[in-house]
């Protein structure tokens, strides 16, 4: 449900439950998230175009501007993924379970969503060992001396909110069946 939507009720957001108003808050964070990956992804594209036009004009490309694409659409893709779940617009194959009553696809989802969320715990946790280890070996980037680490933080965020969204995603589910 988004803030201010006809669900919120005649009196406002503030006579709202508090369980709406959590799915409201992860609804706004995570689409500031995806709106903050796709500003990076356009500021990757912006660069992109005037590092190919600097290239084949004026001989003088962009230096390092792959490695800078590199970090930068790592960290868009994680902060795409808590919108894209929390609005379940991830890719769903129906084949098999079209036939199935509402229930059953409720329970078959909540399935799926207790094993994305292990997943993206996961990917959360890996992220942050990697991300320390990157800090710790100081490892850079090959021509721009880039830290790797400011890579890793970035996504973190995103992979910690994506875990959060996946935990309020299966509670609903699991309330759904508790009816």
């Amino acid at each position: 449900m988004c803030a201010g939507s006809a669900e919120a009720g005649p009196a406002g957001p503030a006579s709202r439950s508090p369980e709406a108003r959590v799915g409201a808050w992860f609804e706004r964070v995570s689409r500031a998230a995806a709106m903050t990956g796709g500003l990076l992804l356009i500021g990757v594209m912006a660069m992109t175009v005037i590092s190919v036009i600097g290239r084949y004009v004026f001989n003088a490309p962009i230096p390092g501007d792959y490695e800078i694409t590199e970090l930068v659409c790592g960290v868009a893709v994680f902060a795409f993924f808590p919108y894209c779940h929390m609005r379940n617009a991830n890719i769903v194959v129906e084949f098999f379970t079209a036939r199935l009553s509402a229930r059953r696809k409720t329970m078959l989802d909540t399935v799926h969503n207790f094993a994305f969320t292990l997943v993206a715990a996961l990917i959360a946790w890996r992220l942050f060992v990697g991300g320390l280890h990157k800090l710790a070996d100081e490892e850079t980037t090959l021509f721009l001396d880039i830290p790797i680490h400011w890579g890793y933080f970035p996504a973190l965020l995103g992979a910690v909110l994506l875990t959060a969204v996946c935990v309020w995603v299966l509670y609903r589910h699991i309330r759904v069946l508790a009816r």
